[in-house]
């Protein structure tokens, strides 16, 4: 049997037995791992909780208020097909939790509605009230009965090889599945911690220039001030800063600056710094209290697992995590598709809005299977 088979079969069942798991493939890698819980879910109240844990870290957008995260801890891992087989064949005759409903029903704002909620907040960027806010919308298309999530995901790591490609399930929370291109810190064993900023969006056309405008290096460039800042107060300041470049993913084109920090600086920190660079403001905005604020009153939908952050937590001696973008909500009759922007005081209500477009193509060219 292929080792896709045998994967697929293995998502299924973890489904069907109710297992909080999760599948995920690194950029520019064509292996996936799956990791997989045996008991309920852990619900972690401080990432230092899990300072020497192994398994899979999920933390809402909240949690930057709340501090509360789930963590799936690694009972079950593997990353080839052998691996794969024994997995299912221990999960087979495990007992499964009773009928869950997977999901929730988030508010789909419409184009008027995002228009507004856009120009509202736009005032009171140009009154000196924020520098920056990033706001966000969901967009619901009908599942189609013959949808089948695993399917999905193996498409989106052909499709995006590029991109942290990654499916999770919690029982009684939900289901989702994404390709993110964003980094929020990375650290190899023993190794040095990687940051990114990443912000700035323009659509990529054959044969047509990447050329940034203001709006978008002034965007880019409160990210990479927000992390000097908080390296700054962490007591770091033996990092080395990457020139800005432009990269791409999918149709997409970005402004990235990479920060590298020193094994010796990070150590024994780094769940502080995870703590102090989420939210980003390529997530949230500046100042970062007053943005989160603004966005909770602002936006129609609760964000959930939406640009909070995702990924190995010291599985095979390093730790990955990323900001969740380019992602979906899978419910039991819809697939909810989360999209956002960064907002400044020279930023304009429609193009904000074909830039939320745009986003959401990256996910509904796989569903529909169609270029974008």
């Amino acid at each position: 049997m292929p080792q896709s088979d045998i994967l697929l079969k293995l998502i299924e069942l973890l489904i069907q037995k109710a297992f909080p798991f999760a599948v995920y493939q690194y950029p520019d890698s064509d292996v996936i791992c799956v990791v997989a819980q045996r008991e309920k879910i852990h619900l972690v109240h401080d990432i230092k909780e899990i300072c020497s844990s192994n398994g899979f870290l999920i933390s809402p957008f909240e949690s930057a208020r709340t501090g509360e995260g789930y963590f799936i801890n690694a009972d079950l891992f593997a990353c080839d097909k052998a691996g794969f087989e024994v997995m299912y064949k221990k999960i087979k005759d495990a007992g499964s939790d009773s009928k869950l409903l997977l999901g929730s029903l988030p508010k789909e704002m419409t184009r008027e509605e995002y228009l507004e909620m856009t120009g509202n907040v736009i005032q009171k960027l140009r009154s000196k009230q924020f520098d920056k806010v990033v706001v966000s919308r969901v967009k619901s298309i009908e599942r189609e009965e013959d949808f089948f999530v695993a399917d999905f995901f193996l498409k989106l790591t052909e499709k995006y090889p590029g991109a942290f490609v990654y499916l999770f399930f919690i029982p009684h929370s939900g289901m989702w599945v994404g390709a993110t291109p964003e980094t929020l810190i990375s650290q190899k064993k023993n190794g040095d911690a990687v940051i990114m900023s990443l912000a700035g969006t323009l659509p990529v056309e054959e044969g047509k220039e990447i050329k940034w405008e203001e709006k978008e290096i002034v965007e880019q460039q409160y990210v990479s001030d927000f992390i000097r800042l908080r390296l700054t107060e962490l007591g770091i300041r033996d990092y080395i800063e990457e020139p800005t470049k432009t990269i791409f993913a999918g149709k997409m084109a970005h402004l990235q600056t990479i920060f590298k920090v020193p094994a010796n600086q990070v150590e024994r920190q780094l769940g502080d710094l995870v703590k102090g660079l989420h939210p980003t403001p390529a997530v949230c905005g500046l100042p970062k209290a007053d943005a989160f604020q603004l966005i909770e009153h602002a936006e129609l939908h609760d964000r959930r697992f939406y640009t909070g952050y995702l990924g190995p937590w010291r599985l095979d001696g390093k730790s990955d995590l990323f900001v969740n973008l380019r992602c979906a909500e899978i419910t039991e009759g819809k697939i909810n598709l989360y999209v956002g922007g960064g907002l400044t005081a020279d930023s304009n209500p429609e193009k904000e809005w074909e830039e939320t477009e745009l986003k959401a193509g990256t996910l509904l060219s796989v569903l529909e299977e169609r270029e974008i």
